[in-house]
């Protein structure tokens, strides 16, 4: 892949010097740190506000509450900060006139869309710990102290859902000369996703699937319907087919 390291320094200085890459990984550290003390200190907090209706389910709240509330977080977050940063990698550029520019150095086209995906996944990698250590560490001070290594899973999953969507939006981008159009596709297949996820069969085989995985190892309840590799398997599987997808349309896009 010609010129794949070139694009990839050019892609990291740029979301360094336009903010996106602090601005994601100090928004993300905030929800890990916010979604421990919410959950430790939630009883409290309503309290301040009359008492406590017991229909509202609000009870004493412990790591499993934790736990969920992260998930929901980061797979809630995670897939949109993915479309936000991909939507103009390509289309951007196109409409800008800076691809044909590029490309026609010594810069091939696999190169091109593989540094704009490196590039993404990167600040979704340091974004996606960050929350996670923050939940993590607090988790440990307000609850009780909680291991590594299942929370270093449950990480590298919330990473993995995020990517899928980064691919998605990437073959959009490719595909359309409007970054808004590509956000746009990004987001329908971030809702039909989660619409199919309601389907319990479904549910393992889409990315959210991970999501239940990785509750599963923190709190050490995996079971028969708990399958870590199909889950795994089938968001990778999602991820290549996309990417494929991603580079196939744009080998024949006019620039």
């Amino acid at each position: 892949m010609k010129g794949y390291r070139l694009i990839l320094e050019k892609e990291v200085v740029e979301l360094w010097r336009t903010y996106r890459l602090a601005i994601v990984c100090v928004l993300f550290a905030i929800v890990g740190i916010v979604v421990a003390v919410e959950a430790r200190y939630l009883r409290g907090i309503t309290k301040l506000f009359g008492q406590i209706d017991p229909e509202l389910g609000v009870g004493k709240t412990g790591i499993p509450d934790v736990v969920d509330a992260f998930v929901h977080a980061i797979w809630l977050f995670g897939p949109i900060a993915a479309i936000l940063l991909t939507m103009g990698a390509v289309a951007g550029e196109r409409r800008g006139r800076t691809a044909a520019f590029v490309l026609s150095k010594p810069v091939g086209r696999a190169g091109f869309l593989w540094a704009k995906f490196v590039a993404v996944a990167l600040v979704l990698a340091v974004a996606t710990a960050l929350a996670t250590l923050g939940t993590w560490a607090y988790s440990s001070i307000l609850f009780a102290p909680q291991p590594v290594l299942p929370w270093l899973q449950l990480w590298l999953l919330g990473w993995l859902a995020a990517l899928v969507f980064v691919a998605i939006t990437l073959a959009a981008s490719a595909s359309l000369a409007s970054p808004t159009g590509a956000a746009a596709v990004g987001l329908a297949a971030f809702g039909v996703i989660s619409l199919a996820s309601t389907v319990v069969t479904l549910n393992p085989y889409l990315p959210t699937g991970l999501g239940e995985v990785g509750q599963a190892l923190v709190l050490t309840e995996l079971g028969s319907d708990v399958d870590p590799f199909r889950s795994v398997a089938a968001s990778v599987a999602l991820l290549v087919v996309a990417l494929l997808l991603a580079w196939l349309r744009f080998r024949r896009v006019d620039l």
